[in-house]
Parts: C-alpha cells; sequence; structure tokens
C-alpha cells in the first residue's frame, strides 16, 4: 500500500470519526431536552396532584423513584439540591435547614438496620457529610436541622450521656438506667466486653447479659468473636474514637 493510499484511509477514517462524534453530541442534546421536557411535565403532574400523592404511600414511593432517576431530590415539589444555607436560610432557620432536616430523617432511617436507630451526634454528622459528597455541612448545621425535627416531635430530644456524648434516635427504645451504663461506656470506645462491664459495674453476669441481649435483638450492638480478642459487642451508631 502506496503512501498516498495510506493518507486516503486516514482521511476517511478522521472524517467518519467526526461525523460519530457530531451524531453522538447530536444524541445527547436530545436526550438532555427529553429530561427537561420530562422535568417540566413532572412540575405540572405534581402542582395538579400534589395533595393527593403525598396521601398515598404507593403513589409517593413510585414518584420519589422517578425523581431519584432524573436526579432530582426525592422531596416532591423541591427541584433544585441546597448546598449551603444562604444568609436568608440562617436568618430565618428555614429553607436550607427544611431540607437539611429531611436528608437527616431518610439518612438516620436507612441505618436503622445497622445501629438500631440510635446515633452519637458526631457519627452522625460523619455519615451525613458521607451522604452528601461535595456538599459538606457544618456541625451547626447538624444542630439547628436536629433542633427543627425535635420541635416537631419527628424525633425525641438528645439524649446525653455522662461521657458527654449526645445520641439522636430515630427509632423508638426504651432504655433503662442499666442500658445508659453500658451505652455511656460504649460511648468511649465504640465496643464493650463482658469481662470489662463485670469489672467495671460489679453487676452480676445476668444482669449484664439480659442488658447486652437486649441491645443485640434491638440491633443497636453487634457481637464479633475472635480467638485472640475474645467476644466484643460493638455499637456502630456511636463514634468510635
Amino acid at each position: 500500500m502506496g503512501l498516498r493510499d495510506i493518507e486516503k484511509k486516514l482521511k476517511v477514517k478522521s472524517a467518519f470519526q467526526v461525523k460519530e462524534a457530531e451524531l453522538m453530541i447530536k444524541e445527547l442534546e436530545q436526550m438532555l431536552e427529553n429530561i427537561k421536557q420530562v422535568k417540566k411535565q413532572l412540575k405540572k403532574f405534581e402542582k395538579k396532584y400534589g395533595d393527593k400523592i403525598v396521601e398515598n404511600k404507593e403513589y409517593y414511593e413510585k414518584l420519589a423513584g422517578l425523581r431519584e432517576e432524573l436526579g432530582l431530590p426525592t422531596e416532591i415539589g423541591r427541584y433544585e439540591w441546597k448546598e449551603a444555607p444562604t444568609l436568608k436560610d440562617r436568618l430565618t432557620g428555614k429553607g436550607f435547614y427544611d431540607v437539611l432536616a429531611n436528608e437527616i430523617m431518610d439518612l438516620g432511617q436507612k441505618l436503622i438496620e445497622e445501629n438500631g436507630g440510635i446515633m452519637s451526634v458526631g457519627e452522625l454528622f460523619t455519615q451525613l457529610n458521607k451522604a452528601r459528597p461535595g456538599k459538606l455541612v457544618t456541625i451547626d448545621d447538624l444542630y439547628r436541622s436536629l433542633d427543627k425535627l425535635i420541635n416537631s416531635k419527628l424525633i425525641p430530644p438528645f439524649k446525653v450521656l455522662e461521657s458527654g456524648v449526645k445520641l439522636v434516635e430515630f427509632a423508638p427504645v426504651e432504655f433503662s438506667p442499666d442500658h445508659d451504663v453500658i451505652l455511656n461506656m460504649a460511648s468511649r470506645t465504640g465496643f464493650v466486653t463482658k469481662e470489662d462491664l463485670l469489672l467495671r459495674t460489679g453487676w452480676a453476669e445476668e444482669r449484664i447479659n439480659r442488658c447486652l441481649s437486649f441491645f443485640e435483638e434491638s440491633g443497636i450492638a453487634r457481637v464479633d468473636s475472635s480467638y485472640a480478642e475474645g467476644t466484643k459487642y460493638y455499637f456502630p451508631g456511636l463514634s468510635h474514637t
């Protein structure tokens, strides 16, 4: 094959690649236009049927799924992500903090199977920022949104342990004074052992077993046993130091 033939083939290939790129861009633009139209239709639909959708859990979940696929917040009627509070939000305590409160509730509910519905404020702060990559919140933002949830009676007031750790409860749990003692100890390291509890509390083994069984059955603690370290009861919802 001569140089002219090679040059001709390269030109043909180059022209084909250019054409292919043009078609790809055109197809992408059409897809974006279609998404834009779907969002417009969604706004009209929610304005027309919003109240009825909210009253029906099945409809709400289907619409929330569609919103998620479109890259929209799952909350009906909201079409933009709020990444940080504006001056107006800070002055009124609304806007961004309402949105963040919803995100906190969603996160808390999603993590119930993992931590039994309790989290230290520190652990919640960590998990919330993990769920918002590039849209980090401050601890002040977190507290202001938690206060909104508490004032609305969506979650109970903070449970403050002797260690100073504040617990947020996303599932109703009845703690006894014995449970509080063990939670306080677990808040320092993220776990407890039966042997350590026996030494530090002076309780009977049956009393400790009853408490540990409660934490395990409610999903608040997880048991991990190894030959080297023995049996530990880990509390995923507590920040580990």
